[in-house]
């Protein structure tokens, strides 16, 4: 047997289909690893140019499908090498905040407590209750004996100063 057709390849992987599948399965293989590798067994088999007459097919098929195998298991060990360092890598490295990003951070509180500051003192009080307490209108109106279009009013109010006030920062 000096050439492989295709069909002879796939002829001689047929035959021997199964055993090479417990083979592979048998050497740390799931079935579906198994299946790729001789499917990749395959093509190595059409495209191998043997310098001599193949005498024993089915040990060239094995020795293909043990180098596969093999392939597999470096490729795959890098890989898991690769994810453990970038893994390693992604913990050495800084995830806080950069110095910009929280002198602005300090900047817009600064901002905002301004601008709560400058809110009518009920408008204020019906605000921080609800945003910063987080307590619902419902417990507001009990607290503060006014009316929930009241409450409402004076949330649309305060946010749309804030909101203002914020985007000035933003323009600077």
């Amino acid at each position: 047997m000096d050439e492989l057709s295709a069909l002879a390849a796939s002829k001689l992987i047929e035959q021997y289909h199964d055993e090479l599948k417990s083979y592979l399965v048998k050497h740390n293989h799931s079935p579906d690893i198994a299946e790729d590798i001789l499917q990749d067994a395959f093509i190595r088999l059409v495209k191998a140019k043997p310098s001599s007459e193949i005498k024993n097919p089915r040990a060239f098929l094995y020795k293909i499908v043990s180098n596969l195998a093999i392939d597999y298991h470096r490729k795959h060990n890098r890989q898991q090498s690769r994810h453990a360092d970038e893994s390693e890598l992604a913990e050495l490295t800084d995830q806080s905040p950069s110095l910009e990003h929280q002198i602005y951070t300090q900047e817009q509180l600064v901002f905002l407590k301004q601008a709560i500051s400058e809110l009518p003192p009920k408008c204020r009080q019906v605000f921080i209750m609800h945003k910063l307490k987080s307590y619902p209108y419902s417990k507001i109106m009990q607290a503060l004996n006014i009316s929930e279009s009241t409450v409402l009013k004076h949330m649309v109010k305060a946010m749309k100063h804030c909101r203002k006030r914020m985007s000035e920062l933003d323009q600077d």
